[in-house]
């Protein structure tokens, strides 16, 4: 009834169509190591090596007072962060030509507000890219001394990121206090933040990864999540390369 060509594109495709969905199996069901980094249920005291303080001064507004919010946890430092100091003036960098994009997804922003010779703290929205590009974008070609990246979306734990950028001070926090901070400064208020660690760790200049690595406990589970995710891909790339065959075998042959 049907010429054989078509059936071996059919049978071709279907197994595409299974080869796919084990393809989301394997996406799904085996986390990543990075997922694991911020998904995990920390103890109360692991939680607490990833703690960033902060000091914010800006005039305000309204009673054109010097308020100053003293040094509380605001919020997480990444996992490869650098664990250290990092102040300024607080810019929300704004994609040069948008009205809304505040992303730090590239580096064509508007820098005229940004100084000249002096520190300064980029402010972005989470979401639209990786946070290595963010803190890659504000420090390595902008020049900022520390990124602080804000939630998108309400959440009651902050996420660890993660990032490649040796030497950038970068921590994460929530959705109400970050878009505190951007209505401050958009609407031209002069925002200090100074950035850093509980006191216990400014003596320790390293990432917060090293603090990481030397819990014993922890490291098993992070090598085995390393090893299940490069699995996870190297599967994802067989299914791939099957299915192309299969596919070009059955329309060339057949």
């Amino acid at each position: 009834m049907f010429p054989e060509t078509t059936i071996s594109y059919f049978l071709g495709c279907k197994l595409c169509g299974i080869l796919a969905m084990l393809m989301v199996y394997f996406c799904s069901g085996i986390p990543t190591a990075e997922t694991l980094l911020y998904q995990k249920r920390l103890t109360a005291e692991e939680s607490s090596a990833y703690n960033a303080l902060a000091n914010i001064t800006y005039i305000d507004p309204v009673t054109h007072r010097l308020e100053s919010r003293p040094a509380s946890d605001i919020g997480k430092f990444g996992l490869h962060s650098r664990i250290g100091v990092a102040g300024g003036k607080l810019l929300h960098l704004r994609r040069r030509n948008s009205v809304m994009d505040y992303h730090g997804c590239s580096t064509d922003v508007d820098r005229s507000s940004i100084p000249q010779g002096e520190p300064w703290i980029a402010l972005v929205r989470r979401g639209r890219c990786r946070f290595r590009v963010k803190v890659r974008n504000a420090v390595t070609v902008l020049g900022a001394s520390g990124v602080v990246v804000y939630n998108n979306i309400h959440e009651h734990d902050l996420v660890l990121m993660t990032h490649s950028v040796p030497g950038a001070v970068s921590i994460f926090i929530d959705k109400l206090d970050g878009e505190f901070l951007a209505s401050l400064v958009d609407n031209g208020v002069h925002v200090t933040m100074t950035i850093y660690p509980p006191p216990r760790h400014l003596s320790q200049p390293h990432s917060i990864q090293h603090n990481f690595k030397s819990n014993k406990r922890l490291v098993p589970e992070i090598v085995e999540l390393q090893k299940s995710s490069a699995l996870s891909t190297a599967v994802n790339v067989a299914l791939v390369i099957t299915c192309t065959i299969y596919v070009t075998i059955a329309v060339l042959f057949h």
